[in-house]
């Protein structure tokens, strides 16, 4: 059975705060701060996204943040989690960090549903360049979300 995860934006309509579909462009990918508002696109920069998907008949929403690209990974990586019931778990080790590899993997993971084919090697090729001459190989971060949260390491 497929299951479906929507992605809404939740603004300030003349009728008061309402959840609204995001208007979507022609590649697929989601137009920041648009919205559909009684069946009309309109711009709306205020306001934060949701994921929305029904478990067991109850409908539950989640607030994925403000950023639209970041929502849409939310919302496809959700939608995967629940319709292969796989839901990833980043690996730390005992003393509290997460390896790198892990790392990359996880990220290339998420990358994979949202980037072309051809971007998707490019970055595994950076990636794998990096992960080879990385002279840690633990990272002390634990957050696995986003390219900048992923493979950043803290400062000495």
């Amino acid at each position: 059975m497929h299951r479906e995860v929507n992605l809404t934006k939740r603004v300030q309509t003349p009728q008061g705060m309402r959840y609204c579909a995001v208007v979507l462009s022609a590649n697929g990918r989601v137009k920041p701060d648009a919205v559909l508002v009684n069946g009309k696109a309109e711009r709306h920069p205020e306001g934060a996204y949701y994921i929305e998907w029904h478990d067991n008949g109850k409908r539950i929403c989640l607030s994925v943040g403000k950023d639209a690209a970041d929502a849409s990974s939310m919302r496809l990586r959700k939608e995967t989690e629940l319709n292969n019931g796989d839901a990833t778990v980043p690996e730390i080790a005992a003393n509290g960090h997460r390896s790198v590899a892990g790392s990359v993997a996880d990220y290339l993971e998420e990358t994979e549903l949202t980037k072309k084919p051809k971007t998707l090697a490019a970055y595994r090729t950076a990636l794998s360049y990096f992960t080879e001459s990385c002279h840690e190989t633990q990272s002390r971060r634990h957050r696995p979300h986003g390219p900048a949260e992923v493979l950043r390491f803290p400062s000495r």
